[in-house]
């Protein structure tokens, strides 16, 4: 019976990837993972280092358990040369690979899902302080057939039709192994190594950036210099925000003004009373602001202080100015028109306004219009 303890693959924290990127693993996200290992999706093979393309494999998982230590694999079908190696020394750490949550061929999207477990001789791991990895004895009678591989799978086709094309000839080869076949599955393979995974080996072994560093010596800005650029980028930066703003104020202000002027005038003509001005122009400003507010549908729209304004002129009067009061008819009006008032209605304010008006035009012998400013 095969008595393999498991090997102790990965633990949780946070780990840094043969590429550099640094990721958080937590207890959940490594019980997350062995709950969605499945063989029948993809078995994990075990191979030595990390493989292009995980081939030959020594060894597969067949399960996958979480603990507080992180996770442990259940290995299974082990080649026994390759465990004599191990059990010898020659290769003493373990390095995990994973398909990332988000890889398109990952089999359950959403978790790292488990690529491969590699064997490491001199190449130090990225995960330290993993468990001493150890093999049991092979069971005896057991013959194995693993997934070579797309690419290893191509190079095994091409050297069956490089020796047809030597023993039988183009035509021969041609027919029992086209050269399209072969490309056809290089290709995807090549497709297939472009899966993103991560894998957690030192990263100061990882193949170098093949973009040589610029030279101290042929920066063509000094530090110094970097920094008086950005202290004056700063500046004009702050300038230009301060241009701006003046802008803005200037245009706000002047749109005031015109609010100003326009209830003056609304108030002028009798259209509207004063103690409403003060509204009237607030709310000129907020509908006439820098993002203006629009009214109506279609060919109809329009801005909306334009529609108030266009709806402040089609108002009646509120006060209509008559003619000036004098001396000599201002007693024989008054009665008339306070009457005139009564029959008609009017609100006891404009009635009031309007006997005040009289009183003060026959007091002082001014127009009539002028009194209900003064009064106004």
């Amino acid at each position: 019976m095969n008595t393999t303890p498991p090997l102790h693959i990965f633990k949780p924290g946070r780990q840094t990837a043969m590429s550099g990127a640094v990721m958080d693993f937590s207890e959940s996200d490594l019980a997350a993972s062995a709950r969605a290992y499945d063989p029948a999706l993809h078995e994990a093979p075990i191979v030595i280092g990390h493989p292009r393309h995980d081939a030959p494999a020594y060894g597969w998982v067949k399960s996958l358990a979480a603990d507080r230590d992180g996770l442990n694999a259940e290995p299974h079908q082990i080649d026994a040369a390759f465990a004599e190696l191990v059990a010898t020394g020659r290769f003493k750490k373990i390095s995990a690979s994973f398909y990332l949550p988000d890889a398109p061929n990952n089999p359950v999207p959403g978790v790292y899902y488990l690529r491969h477990v590699g064997f490491l001789g001199a190449q130090p791991p990225a995960v330290k302080g993993l468990k001493q990895a150890e093999f049991a004895d092979a069971e005896d009678g057991v013959v194995e057939f693993g997934d070579w591989g797309m690419e290893t799978n191509a190079s095994l086709w091409r050297r069956v039709r490089e020796w047809l094309l030597a023993k039988f000839g183009q035509e021969t080869a041609d027919q029992v192994v086209p050269d399209w076949q072969i490309e056809s599955i290089r290709e995807a393979a090549r497709q297939d190594d472009d899966t993103p995974r991560a894998a957690f080996a030192d990263p100061t072994d990882a193949p170098p950036d093949p973009t040589p560093p610029i030279p101290e010596e042929k920066l063509a800005v000094t530090p110094e210099q970097k920094a008086a650029l950005e202290a004056e980028n700063a500046q004009l930066k702050q300038k230009l925000a301060e241009a701006t703003e003046r802008e803005k104020a200037s245009a706000t202000a002047k749109r005031h003004s015109e609010h100003l002027a326009y209830a003056e005038q609304l108030v002028n003509e009798g259209r509207l009373a004063p103690k409403h001005r003060p509204a009237v122009v607030a709310f000129l400003d907020f509908a006439d602001g820098e993002t203006a507010v629009e009214f109506g549908e279609g060919d109809d729209k329009q801005p909306l202080a334009t529609a108030f304004m266009s709806f402040l002129g089609d108002m009646p009067k509120v006060i209509d100015f008559g003619e000036a009061a004098t001396k000599g008819k201002a007693n024989t009006s008054s009665s008339a028109d306070v009457a005139d008032f009564a029959e008609k209605q009017t609100d006891p304010d404009r009635l009031n306004l309007h006997m005040r008006a009289v009183a003060l035009a026959t007091e002082k012998n001014i127009p009539y219009e002028q009194a209900v400013r003064q009064l106004l």
